[in-house]
């Protein structure tokens, strides 16, 4: 009885030792023709015309091939096609397949679909067993409207994942996405780059060093070396990092941020702690300690509003202007831009214009509003609207002049005329009241209207000049 039950127990695991084998060996279907030379190997057959073999759930057509049954391994010649499901195939001119490994290695012409996946390449490797595809020339994706290229990959077909390596491109009608590294997922269309990444379309062009941009829903995540240049006004904006939202047309940005926007005769550097930018309202907004420069004039403010369209710059929260010696303060500051040329600056509420001589003399102009005026970004005259008050020094004419009079003026409107960036003359438009001082007999309270305030123009271009350096090697 225990003689008969090993008997049969050793019968059992003989029958399941060649089912097993029986999975997993190549079976051949059919081929017109199949012949066996000892004297070349003793191991392979040659199958000709109409090949079909089957292994596991997939099947390979093509015109020959030879069968190495020990080794359990196809090497396939022409017009091979392997197909597993409806879902996926590949195609190419020649094939190693190893059975017991499940690795295809296809060479020449090679055309590889998944699903709505098709790819073009000249070698890639399938392995089966952890359906992974990998190729090492360039290779040409197109899934629905995208057209995908990258000169290396790796394909996860379970998750429909691309790894790219080496001049990544992903286009379609709208945008393109470059990177030297980038990880894509199909379905959702999310892809991450490492390494120069480039982003374009007819808005803008985008480039950074990392970053994701989930490309369905319109947004991106970017940071280290992020340059973004808006098409439209030809303006770039540069940070550490950026988000960008609404189908790409909202972003924040933050770190080392700097705008530049470029004039006709001049360009604007800005830079602030936080940078937004809304292309639906042609809108760009800058938060907290707001510097920004051009060749005529030099500002500060808490924060400040661009409209693009209508070229108004809204300055607010303690902004101040610096147009050569000329500093203006008032509680906000509107700029206007004709043509992108500085047209006219509007000072609302406590305005003020100081000019300063020297150490302790300082020309000033106050009133409720100011609107100053400029030709060619140069300012030409200023305009001053309620309860005007000024104070100029009266000079010598020798070429050493000395001040010899302080004149304070008392007039509700007044027009001041602007020369070679020098006062040269005010109209009051009403009765003034005047009062001339010696120079011996001003004393401090006498030396400053109220609102004066003294601001350090050199601190404002020494932070614009480290942000611009910063950016230099973009």
């Amino acid at each position: 009885m225990i003689k008969h039950l090993s008997y049969l127990l050793t019968l059992s695991l003989v029958i399941l030792h060649f089912k097993t084998n029986a999975q997993t060996q190549i079976e051949i279907i059919n081929a017109d023709e199949i012949s066996y030379n000892k004297k070349v190997s003793e191991d392979r057959q040659l199958l000709r015309g109409n090949v079909r073999t089957k292994h596991e759930n997939r099947f390979l057509n093509c015109d020959s091939a030879y069968y190495y049954s020990k080794e359990n391994r196809i090497e396939a010649f022409n017009n091979i096609y392997i197909w597993q499901g409806d879902t996926l195939s590949l195609k190419g001119d020649y094939l190693i397949y190893h059975g017991n490994h499940q690795l295809a290695e296809i060479e020449n012409n090679v055309r590889f679909r998944h699903n709505e996946m098709k790819l073009e390449t000249q070698n890639l490797n399938f392995n089966f067993n952890t359906n992974e595809g990998y190729f090492d020339t360039k290779g040409i994706i197109t899934n629905k409207q995208k057209s995908l290229s990258s000169s290396k990959g790796v394909y996860y077909s379970e998750t429909e994942k691309f790894d790219f390596y080496g001049d990544v491109l992903v286009e379609d009608e709208k945008e393109k996405l470059r990177a030297d590294t980038l990880f894509y997922w199909l379905e959702t269309e999310y892809a991450t780059f490492l390494s120069n990444g480039i982003i374009e379309n007819d808005d803008f062009e985008i480039k950074a060093q990392k970053g994701w941009i989930d490309q369905l829903e319109g947004n991106a995540f970017l940071s280290s070396h992020v340059e973004i240049t808006q098409m439209k006004d030809s303006y770039k904006m540069y940070a550490d990092t950026c988000y960008l939202s609404d189908q790409m047309k909202r972003s924040i940005s933050y770190g080392n941020t700097l705008l530049y926007l470029p004039f006709n005769s001049d360009s604007l550097y800005l830079t602030a702690d936080t940078l937004r930018s809304n292309q639906n309202t042609n809108l760009i907004k800058a938060h907290h300690t707001v510097s920004f420069k051009t060749e005529s004039l030099t500002g500060q403010c808490d924060s400040l509003s661009y409209h693009t369209e209508n070229s108004l710059i809204y300055l607010n929260t303690e902004p101040v202007l610096w147009l050569e010696e000329f500093q203006l303060t008032a509680d906000t500051i509107t700029l206007l831009l004709v043509e992108n040329k500085l047209e006219k600056a509007y000072l609302n509420n406590t305005a003020f214009i100081a000019s300063k001589l020297d150490s302790v003399s300082v020309n000033q102009i106050s009133g409720i509003n100011m609107q100053a005026n400029f030709k060619n970004n140069e300012l030409n005259t200023i305009n001053v609207w309620g309860n005007g008050e000024s104070i100029y020094y009266i000079e010598e004419e020798e070429e050493t002049a000395e001040n010899i009079a302080l004149n304070k003026i008392i007039c509700s409107n007044m027009d001041i005329i602007i020369e070679d960036n020098n006062l040269k003359n005010i109209k009051f438009l009403e009765k003034p009241t005047a009062t001339l001082y010696p120079i011996s007999d001003v004393s401090l309270d006498l030396r400053f209207l109220k609102h004066y305030k003294s601001l350090n123009k050199e601190l404002i271009l020494k932070e614009l000049e480290s942000k611009t350096q910063v950016h230099k090697e973009f």
